[in-house]
């Protein structure tokens, strides 16, 4: 007897704030400004949870895209954006996504892939800045749930349960739009909340690496008229060689995924209503203080005497010296002066050193990032 297996049916709607365009002129701006500024536009995008496979084969088919810089992003429908501001939208869903299967015996996708729409707006931001984004977001999405039911013949179909499901999971990051594989930042201090309690939940890293929190949206909850207030902090890397190095103007996104994707929240499926996100903004904060350059590492008797420049925002230097070229085991002076003598070296060896400067802010230390090393060789 052949054994039927029953696919999980999950279809994900994805949605996308993409904050940042490459060619915007960036200037500095004066802590407090609110530097989200445009009215958000949007297209709409598959999910790549199959690694590809149907999308690669609907683009093969001659598939048409409405984003032509990013193949693996094509037009759906059935969501639309309005009340568009800086600030805010409404995004109405007629439907979450096609339908589609996920087969956890093949680990692949079957028959549809789901869509998702997008919302973009473009930001400036200033590398070595800090940014503190906030917004508050509400679901009256819902969808009935469905089981599996197989037909004589082998073949199955869903239908539903008069059960309903009221909660959207939201995925969120805050990501390098101008790299490829949309590398997240650290967020820190993030928090999701509605009428005090936390709705922030852990996901799967082996399925999403991307997201690490989901904010959980229940349609039903009432408490504070359904809002949920999410606040989160982030940095922008202060080198070039470490954010965008090919861009003189940096910017940065903002990712929303509202959806269970195919393997995870299989009961998010087929949801419609809407999402509405208001108050958005991100504020820019402190500045970390500018890289160390060392002009000169003099080498002395069983000592060394490092001299540097002064860092802009700096109050205070950690000069980082060590007999390892990878830094480990590494010993730390700290100075208020530009010029320090390290005494009770070993003679005749060789030392690296670095330095970093640094100021306290709230009983934290803000770093600026270390300088380029230098070696010495002891007298």
């Amino acid at each position: 007897m052949r054994k039927l297996f029953k696919q999980i049916t999950a279809v994900a709607m994805s949605a996308t704030m993409i904050i940042g365009a490459a060619g915007v002129t960036s200037a500095a701006v004066a802590q407090g400004t609110n530097v989200s500024q445009n009215e958000w536009t949007s297209y709409s995008l598959h999910t790549r949870e199959d690694n590809g496979e149907w999308e690669d084969k609907l683009i093969k088919d001659g598939q048409s895209y409405m984003n032509t810089a990013n193949a693996y992003k094509s037009y759906g429908e059935n969501a639309s954006l309005t009340a568009k501001t800086a600030s805010s939208f409404t995004m109405n869903v007629v439907s979450t996504g096609w339908s589609a299967n996920w087969n956890p015996f093949t680990g692949k996708v079957t028959q549809s892939n789901p869509w998702g729409v997008t919302a973009t707006q473009i930001m400036n931001v200033e590398r070595g800045r800090y940014y503190n984004l906030s917004f508050k977001i509400k679901s009256t999405l819902s969808n009935e749930l469905t089981k599996t039911v197989e037909r004589a013949d082998g073949t199955a179909y869903n239908e539903g349960t008069g059960k309903y499901n009221y909660v959207k999971h939201v995925h969120f990051k805050v990501f390098d739009n101008n790299d490829k594989d949309g590398a997240a930042l650290d967020l820190t201090n993030l928090t999701a909340t509605i009428g005090g309690a936390s709705v922030l939940t852990t996901g799967d890293a082996n399925i999403n690496k991307d997201f690490s929190s989901f904010i959980a949206l229940d349609s039903k909850n009432t408490a504070d008229d359904g809002w949920v207030t999410v606040t989160a902090s982030f940095m922008i890397p202060s080198l070039k060689s470490e954010y965008q190095s090919g861009v003189k103007n940096p910017t940065v996104g903002v990712k929303f995924a509202f959806g269970a994707l195919l393997r995870e929240y299989e009961d998010e499926n087929n949801m419609s209503g809407t999402i509405e996100v208001k108050d958005f903004s991100v504020v820019a904060d402190i500045m970390s203080p500018s890289q160390v350059k060392v002009t000169k590492v003099t080498p002395k008797k069983k000592a060394m005497v490092v001299k540097f420049k002064k860092s802009s925002g700096a109050k205070k230097y950690e000069v980082q010296y060590s007999l390892k070229k990878n830094m480990k085991a590494a010993k730390v002076k700290t100075t208020k002066k530009t010029s320090i003598k390290i005494k009770k070296l070993k003679a005749k060896k060789t030392y690296y050193v670095r330095v970093r400067s640094y100021f306290e802010n709230n009983g934290k230390k803000i770093y600026s990032p270390y300088s380029a090393k230098k070696k010495v060789t002891i007298k």
